[in-house]
């Protein structure tokens, strides 16, 4: 699977579906946004027996591939990324799997690659403040995926290493999987087909940010993408897959 067969590899439109599965990212999160302790610890556990996420459907302008330069609209402000990987799966799912029945079901059907999940965190506080979901803030500038897939088999044999870099800067490097993470793919796929959900052919699963994984998540120690009408190149490598690369620019009237 190369590069520049991504897109092809999909269909459209893609049924996404994401949320937060890392309790270090939820921390974190938290923590940057002024909530209590009190507060954090319940949300985590909410979390640790519900596995809250949005869906989009995304068409194929939405996938940005590796190596493609994506440009943000003068009208977001605060542009981010987020560190992931996603699950493709290549069979429809089934009811009332346990974990054990999920993970077998994903080491024949399940692929794996590197997910940006891009966000305009100016829209998020918005529709937080509203009572709303993530969705608009997710969908606005589409995602990035590759450099390609492989399989989930390969993928679930190592606890790989992971390393963002934005401007040649190393901001998060770590092992993807610890002790904190509260939700695997297996984990996802069993979870939703208890509730019960049918995961269709082609449905694209994001694992949730790694924590350190995005510019929200460490308190605005970096600046948001393209501020300044800066060109950013934003890298994220995960063992055994490859390195995700993509451009950043503000979109003008030279570039449409």
């Amino acid at each position: 699977m190369t590069a520049a067969s991504m897109k092809d590899d999909l269909t459209y439109p893609v049924r996404f579906l994401d949320g937060v599965s890392d309790a270090r990212h939820i921390i974190g999160m938290g923590k940057s946004s002024g909530r209590s302790e009190e507060e954090i610890q319940r949300s985590l556990e909410l979390r640790r027996v519900r596995w809250a996420y949005y869906a989009l459907a995304l068409g194929r302008h939405e996938i940005h591939d590796s190596g493609e330069t994506v440009f943000i609209p003068r009208s977001i402000r605060k542009a981010d990324y987020e560190f992931e990987v996603a699950l493709l799966l290549d069979q429809a799912t089934k009811e009332d799997w346990t974990e054990d029945e999920a993970e077998a079901f994903l080491r024949k059907h399940g692929r794996v690659t590197i997910l940006n999940d891009l966000s305009c965190r100016c829209l998020q506080g918005e529709d937080v403040q509203l009572g709303l979901g993530p969705a608009r803030s997710k969908s606005i500038l589409g995602k990035a995926l590759g450099p390609w897939f492989v399989p989930y088999a390969e993928f679930a044999k190592r606890n790989p290493h992971i390393v963002l870099r934005v401007n040649g800067e190393v901001r998060l490097e770590a092992q993807a999987c610890t002790d904190s993470t509260l939700w695997t793919f297996p984990t996802i796929v069993a979870y939703l087909s208890q509730q019960p959900l049918i995961l269709e052919v082609g449905t694209l699963i994001g694992s949730g940010t790694f924590a350190g994984g995005s510019i929200a998540e460490t308190s605005r120690k970096y600046p948001w993408l393209v501020e300044g009408d800066t060109v950013d190149i934003v890298e994220m490598e995960v063992e055994g897959i490859g390195t995700l690369k993509n451009s950043f620019a503000r979109k003008g009237s030279a570039n449409g």
